[in-house]
């Protein structure tokens, strides 16, 4: 992971990467009425390509929904409810362009939760910053969320990896994203001293969840004792 961090800074530049704003779950950052709808999605659209240095006017939004799976018999077709807790994308993003845009594809069920949403916004855009702009040839998954972290979004993606659910049918969780939890709080203490190595507590850690939050501060503690290279 420190390598992949040398290798970011070198494309996206230790001097922005410090002086960027953090977004954060507040209404501060993101001062907007949501009704879990795609018109969300558009509110939030221009917020995270100007983070994340994306011109907004060359994306286009689709959505699909994945809770549904179809498929056909004699009396013709069927859709069955996925099963809660089940793994499934929360977004995808097309290497090929449609009519010189970016497409970015949000699964319905990211609408229910905003910050869910804004992450799966962020990870996509990711993938804009490193294949659409040609610094990488192959996808890299883990690559892709580690640059929602350097653009001051990691919170939302580091909250959204890993989350509880309960209803009167079931109880589980939901993973989202590709970086474990034990590795979002390294990567996110790798950030913090980055920005200031003297900082140990930076205020915007109050903004994860505990179990994020956690692993952060061990792997603070450890890289405090380690001196990794940067």
């Amino acid at each position: 992971m420190e390598d992949a961090f040398k290798w970011l800074i070198s494309e996206f530049k230790k001097d922005k990467i410090i002086s960027r704003k953090i977004l954060r779950p507040s209404n501060e950052d993101f001062p907007f009425q949501f009704n879990q709808s795609e018109e969300d999605a558009y509110i939030l659209l221009p917020v995270i390509a100007e983070q994340m240095e994306v011109e907004s006017s060359q994306i286009e939004l689709r959505f699909y929904d994945q809770t549904l799976a179809e498929f056909s018999s004699g009396a013709g077709k069927i859709f069955s409810q996925q099963t809660p807790g089940e793994q499934y994308s929360a977004g995808t993003y097309n290497t090929k362009k449609n009519a010189g845009k970016f497409v970015i594809s949000i699964e319905a069920a990211q609408l229910k939760n905003t910050e869910s949403l804004i992450a799966t916004l962020a990870h996509e855009f990711a993938h804009i910053k490193l294949i659409g702009e040609k610094r990488i040839k192959q996808n890299d998954e883990f690559l892709t969320d580690l640059v929602t972290v350097i653009f001051g979004l990691g919170i939302f993606n580091a909250n959204s990896s890993f989350r509880f659910y309960t209803n009167q049918e079931s109880w589980g969780y939901r993973k989202q994203g590709y970086l474990s939890q034990q590795e979002w709080g390294y990567a996110l203490a790798l950030f913090a001293l980055l920005r200031d190595k003297d900082e140990k507590k930076p205020q915007w850690i109050n903004f994860l969840v505990p179990n994020i939050k956690s692993d952060f501060k061990k792997s603070m503690t450890f890289l405090t004792d380690n001196s990794p290279i940067l």
